[in-house]
């Protein structure tokens, strides 16, 4: 018997969603060392993957686990060799475009446009959301993971009514 393609992008966001908010919270004053910070980063690239694709299945779903595993690896070098520690910027360009090259590549979002508009909406749900929180570190992943998926979710709906009214 074998998972269906979409529960596995379930589980994978609601697990690293978990993780990364478990890290956040152990991390309450927001520094990590490296090998916290290859983990967060990790979990962070996983939750992104899995948030995109939530209602389809995740693209080669094994080596997206070893991206991740290439990343923890990748930060805790640098506790062998500090220089490594200047590849840390194109790790992030990497971990944050990455997850929506693929989404376009796959068909998820339409055009850039609504990549654009998914941003746009997570930040101002995002904002809406983390105002009446606590102003700690987890209540800000909190925030954002819940209102990314709340973007993602009403575009996906909306998006392609509004495409075709306007024919963009």
């Amino acid at each position: 018997m074998t998972i269906p393609r979409t529960v596995l992008a379930k589980i994978l966001f609601l697990a690293s969603f978990t993780w990364t908010l478990l890290l956040a919270y152990l991390a309450s004053d927001g520094s990590f060392y490296p090998l916290g910070a290859g983990m967060f980063l990790a979990g962070l690239y996983l939750m992104l993957v899995g948030l995109i694709f939530f209602f389809r299945g995740i693209p080669q779903l094994r080596r997206r686990l070893l991206e991740a595993a290439i990343v923890v690896l990748l930060f805790v070098s640098f506790y062998l060799f500090p220089p490594l520690s200047l590849a840390a910027i194109p790790t992030l360009f990497f971990i944050l475009l990455m997850p929506l090259y693929l989404g376009l590549r796959h068909g998820v979002f339409f055009d850039i446009l609504h990549v654009a508009l998914w941003l746009m909406l997570s930040a101002g749900l995002g904002a809406v959301l983390y105002w009446p929180m606590p102003k700690v570190f987890w209540a800000q992943v909190l925030s954002a993971g819940v209102s990314s998926l709340t973007a993602h979710y009403i575009l996906l709906k909306i998006y392609p009514r509004l495409r075709k009214r306007q024919n963009l």
